[in-house]
């Protein structure tokens, strides 16, 4: 079922986060992940989003689910980065969304053994393989990470 509500890209701003975090019509797509930006921002990273396009409309499904992506990869830079600065860029391309997360943590190596760390980003991976979309982490110790979510818009 394709949700007759669009929602825009462009991040709304002086605007109240409502109870539920999906506000993405007071907020747009943009505006709610940079209220997740803002979590990290508490713990004295710096973020930076970026938004191309902002005129842009998504639909509500593929918009939930890049929220839950980012705030998934979020959680990783918190758990695990030991960054400085995240850089975020939000695009809709012809057809897909695209958010690009770009952190100058420790980073990792992503070995076949699979261990702990890797826990959210296999979780990640199979929901945004369930969402249609496409999951990139690139990723070695010593030089941040950074991940690229891409789902179709429906």
């Amino acid at each position: 079922m394709v949700d007759s509500h669009p929602v825009k890209l462009l991040v709304a701003s002086d605007v109240a986060l409502a109870e539920h975090p999906f506000d993405f019509h007071a907020l747009g797509l943009a505006g709610v992940i940079d209220r997740l930006g803002a979590k990290l921002r508490s713990t004295g990273l710096s973020v930076a989003l970026e938004v191309e396009h902002a005129d842009a409309e998504v639909d509500r499904r593929t918009a939930i689910s890049l929220y839950r992506a980012t705030d998934e990869i979020f959680r990783n830079i918190l758990a695990h980065a030991v960054a400085r600065k995240v850089a975020v860029r939000l695009k809709v391309e012809p057809g897909s969304v695209r958010v690009c997360v770009q952190d100058d943590g420790v980073g990792f190596d992503r070995s076949p053994s699979g261990d702990a760390t890797e826990g959210g980003l296999r979780r990640l991976q199979r929901e945004v393989s369930l969402a249609g979309g496409y999951l990139d982490v690139q990723s070695r110790p010593g030089t941040g990470t950074f991940v690229i979510v891409q789902l179709p818009l429906e």
